[in-house]
């Protein structure tokens, strides 16, 4: 694996928020880990203390979680340059109630929770992003999600998903993008063919 692009890689996703200088990222990298891995591991799993946020270099994710009668959620899916977490647990430190899957082989840089918080405590750059990526993430996306699910049909929620996410559709099988849209994948077939965009 090439280290140095693919910490490029997460240096340029943070700078998108806001600029990151040289030094507060040389201290970042410092808890950063690297790592691959295969489809079907699991990041997490339920019942886990989350410990790492996990930014995306290659491939795919999907954090889920289960009902009582283990039937599966999609709660989101995640692609390159995008950072995923059980956020809750995170901040709680509390068990998770979700998992995070790779569907497809891929490469992360695991981000170490508390040494982040303590960082952004000293480094006001890092502190910027952070407050940034929550409030575009955390409050604006998560409201226009949730406002989504009360008032769009599942036409209108599916067309949102490929706009934010071109081309995923082929790289994810279709009862995973169903269950993340919230209907079953007889109505996602549905609506793919009134659209003439079946396979």
């Amino acid at each position: 694996m090439n280290n140095q692009t693919y910490f490029l890689q997460l240096r340029t996703a943070l700078n998108s928020y806001s600029f990151i200088s040289d030094e507060t990222f040389e201290e970042f990298k410092n808890f950063c880990y690297l790592k691959k891995v295969k489809k079907g591991e699991n990041l997490l799993l339920l019942g886990d203390k989350a410990k790492f946020i996990h930014f995306i270099c290659k491939g795919l994710l999907r954090t889920y979680f289960l009902d009582e009668k283990a039937n599966t959620y999609n709660k989101n899916l995640f692609c390159e340059n995008f950072f995923s977490a059980s956020v809750v647990s995170l901040l709680t430190e509390e068990n998770s109630y979700l998992c995070i899957e790779a569907l497809e082989d891929s490469i992360v840089i695991d981000i170490d929770f508390k040494e982040y918080k303590a960082l952004i405590n000293k480094k006001e750059d890092l502190k910027n992003f952070y407050i940034k990526y929550i409030e575009k993430n955390w409050i604006i996306e998560k409201e226009k999600v949730e406002i989504s699910f009360a008032v769009d049909d599942a036409t209108k929620r599916y067309l949102n998903f490929i706009k934010k996410y071109p081309n995923i559709e082929n790289r994810v099988a279709q009862h995973h993008i169903a269950s993340h849209l919230g209907i079953t994948p007889t109505q996602l077939s549905r609506i793919r063919k009134s659209m003439n965009i079946c396979k």
